[in-house]
């Protein structure tokens, strides 16, 4: 299980991630949906790390 550092110092696995998703379109600010019900807000630079690390 790989776990991922998100830059305000939480971590996440992203095995967990259903969807990475806008709340509002026209804002900045992404939200990851977690499998267990539960959005936690992220920033553009974990998106793209946790991208790269292979998650959804």
């Amino acid at each position: 299980m790989a776990f991922v550092e998100l830059e305000n110092g939480d971590w996440i696995n992203p095995n967990f991630i259903e969807r990475i998703f806008k709340a509002n379109q026209s804002d900045t600010s992404w939200k990851v949906g977690l499998n267990h019900g539960e959005a936690a807000p992220i920033t553009d630079a974990d998106r793209a790390h946790i991208l790269k690390t292979g998650g959804s």
